[in-house]
């Protein structure tokens, strides 16, 4: 079989040639605990160990921690961000915003779901200098976070949009030491309650996993949530990530 880079098909199915959230989807995320502790894996997961999210779209603010990251004043950092989420019909969104640093920006666009941040162009240092929050309006609640220097979020959660569903080809954790570990994959159904889907438990450090070929891939139904969870016995650095591929209802 034969694939070619402007028709990727396998099995008369087709994907990544829309992007992200179109048709192809990924979640990664990573945490640091100071000891043993438990918590979701995004930005924030070892002092609140459940991740945040809206219960109602709404508008959301960028702000940074450095005044380099400032477009009007050409600072070093970044110049402007892009917003990845799902609105209140969790249709995928986008919203790009002009930092001006320290001062918040307000955007316009509804987000029910904040799934991803990047950094799309910025000055010498070629990335964001400081942290940049995306917060509910009037340094409300901080929905996401992009590292200083990473450019990009590092969170996982994946919302599947509507009239889409999910087919799961890979998932996998990480972690940095040598000690027990619980990984989670939780999961839940619109309108439903939380469920531990895929639970894994190690002791080594090093990748734990699966891959699913394309055949028996992992179904989930429109507007469900997925968040991936780590728990360790001593300090560690773990890593998280699901990939996925968006075909219509």
């Amino acid at each position: 079989m034969t694939m070619k880079a402007n028709d990727p098909s396998i099995m008369g199915h087709k994907w990544g040639q829309e992007g992200y959230y179109k048709d192809v989807i990924r979640a990664c995320g990573g945490v640091i605990f100071a000891g043993a502790d438990a918590g979701d894996i995004y930005y924030n997961g070892a002092a609140v160990p459940v991740m945040p999210l809206p219960a109602a779209a709404a508008a959301v603010e960028l702000v940074s921690d450095s005044a380099q990251d400032d477009a009007v004043a050409v600072g070093t950092g970044a110049w402007t961000c892009r917003v990845h989420g799902l609105d209140g019909s969790y249709d995928y969104v986008t919203e790009d915003f002009i930092m001006d640093g320290a001062v918040a920006v307000v955007g316009t666009q509804l987000f029910l779901r904040i799934l991803k941040l990047e950094v799309l162009t910025a000055g010498t240092g070629e990335s964001n200098a400081g942290a940049i929050d995306c917060q509910a309006v009037g340094a409300g609640q901080v929905w996401d976070e992009i590292f200083a220097g990473d450019g990009v979020s590092q969170k996982g959660l994946i919302t599947v949009p509507r009239n889409k569903t999910l087919w799961i080809t890979s998932w996998g954790f990480s972690c940095n030491v040598v000690t027990t570990q619980d990984y989670t994959i939780w999961k839940r159904k619109y309108g439903g309650a939380w469920h531990a889907w895929l639970r894994r438990f190690a002791i080594l450090g090093g990748p734990v996993g699966e891959n699913y070929p394309i055949a028996i891939a992992m179904m989930v139904p429109e507007k469900t949530d997925l968040k991936l969870e780590a728990a360790v016995l001593a300090a560690a650095t773990i890593s998280g990530c699901v990939h996925g591929f968006l075909t219509d209802n």
